[in-house]
C-alpha cells in the first residue's frame, strides 16, 4: 500500500453505521498545516464528533493493542518523519459553541481559538482578545493553559467536561480542580479527553472597541512574530523570571538553522519551517538550542511543543 494513500479501515468500508471512519496511512503533514505542516504517516487516524466516537476510537486502539494520541488541529505538535505507529484521534470536528446565558457559553474542544474570539466579540464579551492569532483549538489550549500577554484561556473558564479513561464516562471538573498554571493543567497528566468547557464573562463592551482591541493585538503579533512561515508558535516555556527568546538570542542562536528549520530572525523562541524542513531538522534545532542555553546559562529550557513518533535526536 503506498504510504501517501489514505484508506478507510476495512472494518468500516461499506458499513452504513454512525461509527467514525478510521483511516489508514494518513500523512500527518496534511493534519498539521496550522503548525509546522510536517509529519509522516500515522498508521490510523480518526476524526471524532462526540463521546461515543471517542469510546469507539479508544476501543479500536485497545483491540489493536496500539498507542493513541489526541490532537486538535495539530498546531502544537511535531510529528516524526517516520510517522506514528498507532491511532491519532482528532477532536477538530467537535466544534459547537452554545450560548448558555447573556454572558456565558459552552465551547467544544475542537473549536478554533480565533473562532471563539470572533463569537465573543460579536456577543460584546471581552477577555480573550489578547489570544488572537493563536492557531490552536480549545481542547489543546485548555491542556496547555495557552496564553498571550496578560491573558490565559483559563481566565474565564468555570468548568471543564472530560471523557475520563478510568471511569469510562464523562466527568465535570470545576475550575479550581483543574490546577491551571503557567502552560500547565491537571489534564497534561490525567488520562482523559477534553470534551467541552464553560466560559463566563463579566461585562459587555461595545463591539467596535473589542474589534479595535483585536486588530491591535493581531498587528502587534505580526510585528513581533514570524507569521510568514509555518511554526508551532513559542517552542519553549519561559523559565521563571526569564524570557526564553532572550536566552536563545544571548546564546548566539538567532538564525541558527538545520536544513529549512531555523531559529527565527524575528523572534528567537520560534523555530520556523522555511519551506521544506523535516521533523528531524526541527528536532535537531530544538536539541541544539537546549544544549547551548544550558551550557551558557545552566538553564534547561522546557519545550512547549509536543513530540509524536520516533526521532533520531534526543532532547
Amino acid at each position: 500500500m503506498p504510504e501517501e494513500e489514505e484508506k478507510l479501515h476495512e472494518e468500516n468500508q461499506g458499513a452504513e453505521t454512525q461509527v467514525p471512519q478510521i483511516q489508514e496511512n494518513v500523512i500527518m503533514a496534511r493534519k498539521t498545516a496550522s503548525g509546522y505542516g510536517i509529519g509522516g504517516a500515522a498508521d490510523y487516524f480518526v476524526s471524532v464528533r462526540c463521546i461515543n466516537d471517542i469510546k469507539y476510537a479508544l476501543d479500536f486502539a485497545h483491540e489493536k493493542n496500539i498507542p493513541h494520541a489526541i490532537i486538535g488541529n495539530g498546531s502544537n505538535f511535531l510529528i516524526s518523519d517516520k510517522g506514528y505507529r498507532g491511532l491519532i484521534i482528532s477532536t477538530q470536528r467537535m466544534d459547537c459553541v452554545t450560548p448558555l446565558s447573556k454572558n456565558s457559553m459552552r465551547v467544544e474542544a475542537g473549536v478554533n481559538i480565533n473562532s471563539l474570539i470572533r463569537e465573543c466579540i460579536q456577543a460584546k464579551l471581552p477577555g480573550l482578545e489578547e489570544l488572537s492569532g493563536i492557531p490552536g483549538t480549545i481542547g489543546g489550549a485548555i491542556v496547555m493553559n495557552a496564553g498571550a500577554y496578560s491573558q490565559t484561556i483559563s481566565d474565564f473558564i468555570t468548568q471543564i467536561c472530560i471523557y475520563d479513561y478510568d471511569s469510562g464516562g464523562d466527568l465535570i471538573i470545576p475550575k479550581h480542580k483543574a490546577k491551571f498554571g503557567y502552560r500547565s493543567s491537571v489534564f497534561k497528566e490525567k488520562k482523559c479527553v477534553i470534551l467541552w468547557a464553560d466560559f463566563e464573562f463579566n461585562m459587555e463592551i461595545k463591539f467596535g472597541v473589542l474589534l479595535a482591541r483585536q486588530s491591535e493585538i493581531i498587528k502587534k503579533r505580526k510585528s513581533k512574530h514570524p507569521t510568514d512561515y509555518n511554526s508551532c508558535g513559542s517552542v519553549f516555556k519561559n523559565p521563571k523570571g526569564q524570557s526564553a527568546w532572550k536566552l536563545i538570542e544571548e546564546a548566539g542562536l538567532r538564525g541558527f538553522a538545520v536544513g529549512d528549520a531555523q531559529v527565527s530572525e524575528k523572534h528567537a523562541n520560534f523555530i520556523v519551517n522555511k519551506g521544506n524542513a523535516s521533523a528531524q531538522d526541527v528536532r535537531e534545532v530544538i536539541a541544539k538550542v537546549r544544549k547551548k542555553v544550558e551550557e551558557k546559562f545552566n538553564i534547561l529550557l522546557e519545550p512547549e511543543v509536543v513530540f509524536l513518533g520516533e526521532f533520531d535526536t534526543q532532547i
